[in-house]
């Protein structure tokens, strides 16, 4: 899911004379960039999911061996394919004013170029996909990119703009259906989202944020409804083509698949207080669990120390720093399932694996819980196993969460706490809590079908889950506090997004209180990605490879673990 075999060698993809003559053709290669895009973002997925707890780190049992550069090859070569395919069709773009095709086409650029910045830090930019002209490009710093990125944003703003005033013939369009309005809200909604990165580099990209962030809020042409959502959909077939979600091609065939992060289900569930025990009148504390999660046992202390290995809690686990952020005095970090926080195991957790844990893979294929309904398109109810070769559930026609409007309204919230931007801070975390709500817990093509008790308790559920996070927020009495509970709701909206959990998490260093690695000295937090190796072996210009190095807008000193 994150290490491939492709390479791509920045220093000798072909000249536009050379090209495959298909890029030429600037229907193509829209179709192929928006394809390639999805892919692009689930192979980051693969890394910044691990480092900020929503999946599994099993690559090593502390930072200095969890990833090797070569594990970043594929990201950096679909993310770099898809700016030369662009950069190859634009001219006949041009020529034909296809306006609508250019413009959503840089606006994939711009979002592709924008998030190698936010993971690698300096990228090149200026001197790259030159072919002969220049093999060994300069890696451009990072602001001189957002610099070039906003600027190409307003370019393709005014391709939209004109698309918008005379639309001409289109191809397909996988993400708005022939829309270019909403390709050009998704283009203003780029530009904050890289203005709240940058809130505290306002100097270095000579901008005064908070004005102009204002400025695109008072526009109020920016992502904040379900249908303007940002996100790849995926189908149901399983051949001729597949076109499934790939997690659920890794979960729900015969392995197993990868693990789940311990810490994201017991954010989700332990954390919070849940109970097992749902009915209608006794909600459940976030609705989302079920739709988030598929149990393929129900009571994970059913089972013995060779199926889940159980080693000496590791002291470190205990620390303070570690406990829930809603009851710090009694609800420690879990370990082993998400809610064996001590000795005991109690009955209905959730089956996953510890930050670090790169002990060998029990014979657990059929045990370890799953992703579910969302994002993947996977199953709900009763637990059972869906190792069944791609027959359960949904059937994986989920989809891939890119920018959603619930991280519209948390961005808002933060930067209206934080930097005194114009709106409500509460409103805005109300807002983004709902939007998640009733996204993660709809039917996907169908499924699944709730009776009318089910029904019921859903509603109840956000109902109160509503409340209780409205009351939590109005109980914090210090600003950072409220920050925290923001970016935890936030970080729990993302499911399915790495990229968004891994800037928040560098920006405002919250949640504090991520699962430590089992090892107690794990070596220095990715400030960014490794460069990859293919990189590393072509050009003699590439920066060392240090993962703490950090893109210009991280500017926060909180130490991240």
């Amino acid at each position: 899911m994150f290490s491939g075999c492709e390479t791509m060698d920045l220093n000798q993809i072909e000249s536009e004379s050379d090209a495959n003559a298909r890029f030429l053709d600037p229907s193509y290669t829209f179709n192929y960039a928006q394809i390639e895009f999805a892919s692009f973002i689930e192979s980051t997925n693969g890394f910044t999911q691990r480092v900020t707890r929503q999946m599994a780190m099993t690559g090593g049992d502390t930072y200095d061996n969890a990833f090797q550069p070569s594990s970043f090859n594929t990201s950096w070569t679909r993310g770099y394919g898809i700016l030369n395919a662009i950069k190859i069709m634009e001219p006949k773009a041009k020529a034909n004013n296809q306006n609508f095709i250019l413009g959503a086409s840089k606006v994939l650029r711009c979002y592709t170029l924008a998030t190698l910045v936010d993971v690698y830090g300096d990228v090149p930019n200026s001197e790259a996909l030159q072919g002969n002209a220049n093999l060994n490009p300069k890696y451009d710093k990072s602001v001189d990119v957002y610099k070039a990125i906003f600027a190409e944003l307003d370019e393709a703003i005014t391709l939209l703009n004109m698309a918008i005033a005379t639309p001409g013939k289109v191809s397909d369009d996988l993400y708005y259906n022939k829309n270019a309005a909403k390709w050009r809200t998704l283009a203003k909604t780029l530009k904050f989202k890289m203005l709240v990165n940058s809130r505290f580099a306002g100097s270095e990209l000579g901008l005064d944020i908070k004005n102009e962030i204002n400025t695109i809020l008072t526009a109020n042409d920016i992502i904040d409804t379900e249908d303007e959502d940002f996100q790849f959909r995926y189908g149901p077939n399983r051949d001729v083509p597949n076109s499934r979600h790939p997690m659920y091609n890794d979960q729900y065939e015969l392995g197993g698949g990868a693990y789940i992060a311990n810490y994201f289900m017991w954010a989700m569930t332990t954390e919070k207080g849940y109970s097992a025990n749902v009915t209608a009148t006794t909600p459940n504390i976030d609705p989302r669990i079920n739709y988030y999660f598929f149990k393929q046992v129900n009571d994970p202390s059913n089972y013995d120390d060779f199926v889940l290995p159980r080693l000496l809690r590791p002291l470190h686990y205990d620390d303070a720093q570690y406990t829930s952020f809603y009851f710090p005095s009694s609800v420690p970090t879990c370990y082993k399932v998400s809610n064996w926080v001590k000795s005991t195991i109690p009955g209905s957790g959730f089956w996953g694996r510890d930050h670090g844990d790169n002990s060998g893979i029990p014979p657990d294929n059929e045990l370890r819980t799953v992703a579910g309904v969302y994002p993947i398109g996977g199953a709900f109810g009763a637990a059972k196993s869906v190792q069944t070769s791609g027959v359960a559930g949904a059937l994986g026609a989920g989809i891939t969460p890119i920018l959603l409007s619930s991280y519209v309204h948390f961005m808002k919230a933060e930067v209206i706490l934080e930097m005194g931007v114009t709106g409500n801070a509460k409103s805005e975390f109300l807002a983004g809590i709902n939007s998640s709500l009733d996204k993660s817990t709809k039917s996907v093509n169908g499924y699944p079908v709730l009776d009318a008790t089910q029904t019921t308790v859903l509603a109840a559920n956000k109902t109160f889950y509503y409340n209780e996070m409205s009351n939590y927020f109005d109980g914090q009495l210090s600003q950072a506090k409220k920050l925290e509970i923001i970016m935890k709701e936030y970080f729990l909206a993302t499911w399915g997004n790495g990229i968004e959990s891994y800037n928040s998490y560098r920006r405002t260093g919250y949640p504090s209180n991520f699962q430590p690695t089992l090892e107690f000295n794990s070596g220095a937090f990715y400030s960014c990605a490794l460069y990859p190796s293919d990189a590393k072996e072509n050009n003699p210009n590439v920066p060392e490879n240090v993962r703490t190095r950090k893109v210009f807008w991280d500017k926060n000193n909180v130490i991240l673990h």
